[in-house]
This record gives C-alpha cells, sequence and structure tokens, in this order.
C-alpha cells in the first residue's frame, strides 16, 4: 500500500503560481502567433488587391482566370513578380502566358 505525501499550503502555493504562469505564458504565446498569422494574410490580401488594381487600370478590367491566379499566390514575393508582369507585358495575353508558367 502507497502512502500519500503530505502536500503543504506552501507547496500548493507554488504549484498554483507555476500553473498561472504557465498558462498566463502559454496565452501570451499564443496570441503573438495569432497576431502574427492575422498581420501577415491582410498583408496578402493587401498585395493581391495592389496587383489586381494594376491589371485592371493596365488592361481594363480583370477576367476570373487572372483573379484566380493572383489569389493563389503563395507568397508576397510571387505577388511582387505578378504585380511587375502587370505593369511591363504588353498585352493581357502576355501576362496570362506569364501566369500560366508560374
Amino acid at each position: 500500500m502507497s502512502r500519500v505525501r503530505y502536500v503543504t499550503s506552501i507547496e500548493r502555493l507554488g504549484r498554483q503560481e507555476g500553473f498561472e504562469q504557465g498558462l498566463q505564458q502559454g496565452l501570451q504565446q499564443g496570441l503573438q502567433q495569432g497576431l502574427q498569422q492575422g498581420l501577415q494574410q491582410g498583408q496578402m490580401q493587401a498585395t493581391q488587391e495592389v496587383v489586381l488594381e494594376a491589371i485592371a487600370t493596365r488592361f481594363g478590367s480583370v477576367s476570373d482566370d487572372v483573379l484566380a491566379a493572383v489569389q493563389h499566390a503563395e507568397s508576397r514575393e510571387a505577388l511582387h513578380t505578378l504585380l511587375r508582369q502587370a505593369m511591363t507585358c504588353p498585352t493581357l495575353e502576355a501576362l496570362r502566358e506569364v501566369l500560366r508558367s508560374t
């Protein structure tokens, strides 16, 4: 038969403080990660909007296939590349060729 060790009130208080401190650190870490992800998503959306605005301004409209290609870009760097292409491609068809090749 095993004996249950007596836990003093000071030990209980220490455990409680440790638990609360760990919980607080976990919450802060989760909040920081959530904010970082939200910021990254917002930056991606803003960059997509800039690319789409450049395409619409340059070529008059944004077709569904071009819209889908911009929305499926996986990084801001890829979107910046698309923006440069949108500004330098001579025609919408040339831009479509670039989008198909990426």
